[in-house]
């Protein structure tokens, strides 16, 4: 599984902690990781996750967290194949964190590491499919920031 970080705002330098957000997400997409698959986590700004809400999603607001699948090749390419992006709003996550009493850098593994949820399969469209998916991204996240 390759996963690119990509931070396309002004996401300060001592929260561009690249390794472990891929050490996290790789755990999310355990159960999917095959060699030839790619993911990408781009860090945007609140007016880039709103264009691409409406864009692709017909939603006309600034969200967390977007993901999107992408369809397997119908044969084998021989090189990697885009499994999956996850957008992830640096501004949500700074202006969430402390009501969920998280650092600013646990709040940003949150949203991509429930990115990566998605991806591997896990919805969140009941509050039972939510906790499941929070409590899911929290042990990740713990298991993650321990090593």
């Amino acid at each position: 599984m390759i996963i690119n970080i990509f931070y396309q705002t002004d996401v300060p330098k001592y929260l561009r902690r690249t390794g472990l957000f891929k050490k996290a997400c790789l755990q999310a997409l355990k159960n999917y990781a095959k060699e030839n698959a790619e993911v990408n986590i781009v860090f945007v700004d609140e007016p880039e996750i709103l264009r691409v809400n409406k864009t692709y999603l017909n939603h006309h607001y600034v969200t967390d967290v977007i993901s999107f699948n992408h369809d397997r090749p119908p044969f084998d390419i021989g090189a990697p194949w885009a499994f999956g992006d996850v957008y992830v709003c640096y501004p949500v996550a700074r202006k969430n964190a402390p009501q969920f009493k998280h650092t600013i850098l646990q709040e940003m593994m949150m949203y991509a590491v429930h990115g990566c949820l998605h991806l591997s399969g896990m919805d969140d469209h009941t509050p039972h499919e939510r906790a499941q998916m929070d409590k899911k991204a929290e042990q990740i996240i713990a298991h993650t920031l321990k090593k």
